[in-house]
This record gives C-alpha cells, structure tokens and sequence, in this order.
C-alpha cells in the first residue's frame, strides 16, 4: 500500500504484460478493462520515459472497478528494456510479469506495416527496413536472452510465457490462461466488446507519406472554408475507393525468401527460445513455409 501527496491510498501493480509490441497486447488490454484495475491510458510508458514525474503521476492513472480486485498494466515496451525491468524490479519486487511471443518475422513485419500506416519515415519495402535495422547493429529478436533476464530478477514462477500463436488460434484458451495467473475470475471473449477479432492492425498503408499528409492538410482547410458537402461527397462509396486506389495499397504478403533470410539469424535466439520454454518453434525457422506447403500437398493427394 502507499499512500500518495493527497493523502489517498493506493496500490502499485499487481501485474504487468511487458511485451514485445505486436503480440496482441491492445486486445488484452481491451478485453481486461473492467476485470481488474487498469490505467486510464493502454501505455503509461512510466518505467521507461515518464519515471521522472514520479509514483504519484504513475499510480494516480489507474482505475479499478473494484479495490480488491487486482491491478495492472499492458505495457509492451518494456520487454527489453533493461532500466524499465530494474525500475519495476525495484517497486514491484514481486510482480507477476507476462510475455507473449510472436514469430519474430512475422511481428518485425507487423512492426513495419504499423510504421507505414502511422505515416513514419520508413522505408517503401520491408527488406530495405529489416536490413537497415540489422545493419545498425540492433537485436531483431533477442527473445530468449530477454526471458531469461526477467525470470532472473522475478522468478520463474512469477512469469507467464505465451505464444501469439495460441491467441490466435484459441483466444478463449490464450485469456484463461492470463486471467487465473493474474488471479481474476475467467472473462468470456464472446462477452467482451471487442471479442476475438485484432483491435489494432494495419492491412494498408499510403503509398506515399508525405502526399498522405499534404492530402489530409489540403481535406481539413477545404472542409473548414465551406467545402463539408464537397468532403461528404468524397466519403461516397464509389468516389473513396477511386481516391484510395490513387493514394493507398494493400500490404502483400511476406516474401517468403526474405522470411528465411531473416529467421537465419534469428535461428539461434529460436532454437534457445525452445529450449528454455519447451515449445516446438519449427514454424518461426527457415524453410518452415516450404515444409508446410508440403504438407499441406500431400495431405490434399491423400485425400483426393
């Protein structure tokens, strides 16, 4: 318990989803809101950037239904922040942490389409971006490595591993599982607002950034200087699609060339990855694309 300036009193965080981004974390937090205290905003960014403006701004952001129950944030950048897991460490020494791992391709990729749809200066393909980042020297995936400092500082009972994989498979599954680690009676996904479906993706993106920007500026001033029926008009069904084909594209899928190339140096973090957790990683390796094509031809010739 502490008690803040005011002189109310409050808890810290019973526990924290700490990542990576782009497991699914937007859709916990969602579906969690009313279960158990949570921050009035999905992200506080308190153990990493806002540390500075202290424990009353940070404990003053949750919001919790009910006092006994318990509280805590998603927060997904933490993971592999060393000062974020010390500082938490520090407050919260008995904190239960959660990670949730993504094929580290695929989420690299979901990383990107995110960027392009945020409108950031990225690059136009995802090969130029996964090797500009490769080349910088930074760690595309250091999963393992990263687990293994959690656990020394919390303790293997106080972390729960899991895999996207499962949440997309059996979301009812994947938030049972968080929900009795967290000590919170189970929550039913078809009871939730935003159910099984993906809260947060990103399927297209502009073609170009900067003509996006210049087309939003150039919608608000002419919906601001008497042109709202000209801006209705362009929201038409038929009119959009014509002006989206000119300035948005659908994502294609991985290549899946340049997936092997990158799950090959992400090969030995994997293959420690299984190790560490027990699970079959195979799909996350190079050539895993081609294996399942495979089976999935020889199952069709059985059967046909």
């Amino acid at each position: 318990m502490t008690v803040t300036r005011n002189g109310s009193q409050t808890r810290w965080p019973d526990f924290i989803h700490v990542g990576p981004p782009r497991t699914g974390t937007t859709w916990l937090h969602e579906v969690l809101i009313g279960h158990c205290g949570l921050p009035s905003v999905k992200e506080t960014h308190f153990f990493d950037s806002y540390y500075n403006r202290g424990a009353d701004w940070y404990l003053g952001l949750f919001q919790s239904p009910n006092p006994t129950l318990p509280m805590g944030e998603v927060a997904p950048t933490y993971f592999s922040n060393r000062v974020a897991r010390e500082r938490i460490k520090k407050h919260i020494p008995n904190s239960r942490i959660i990670c949730t791992f993504r094929d580290p391709t695929d989420r690299l990729y979901s990383l990107y389409r995110l960027a392009r749809k945020k409108r950031l200066p990225v690059y136009d393909t995802f090969e130029k971006y996964w090797r500009a980042i490769v080349d910088s020297g930074s760690n595309v995936a250091t999963y393992a490595t990263q687990l293994r400092h959690w656990q020394d500082s919390f303790g293997e009972d106080n972390l729960l591993v899991l895999f996207y994989d499962d949440l997309a498979a059996d979301p009812q599954g994947y938030l049972n599982r968080v929900c009795d680690f967290i000590r919170i009676p189970r929550v039913a996904v078809n009871q939730s607002p935003v159910g099984d479906k993906a809260v947060f993706t990103a399927p297209t993106a502009a073609k170009s950034n900067s003509l996006a920007r210049r087309t939003v500026v150039a919608i608000d001033w002419i919906g601001r200087h008497g042109g709202e029926k000209l801006v209705q008009l362009g929201k038409g069904t038929r009119f959009r699609k014509t002006i989206r084909d000119l300035f948005v594209e659908d994502f294609e899928t991985l290549d899946s060339a340049s997936a092997d190339e990158l799950r090959a140096l992400m090969l030995p973090e994997t293959e420690e990855l299984e190790r560490v957790t027990g699970r079959d990683l195979s799909k996350w390796k190079p050539g895993a694309e081609r294996a399942e094509n495979s089976r999935a031809a020889r199952i069709q010739l059985s059967s046909g």
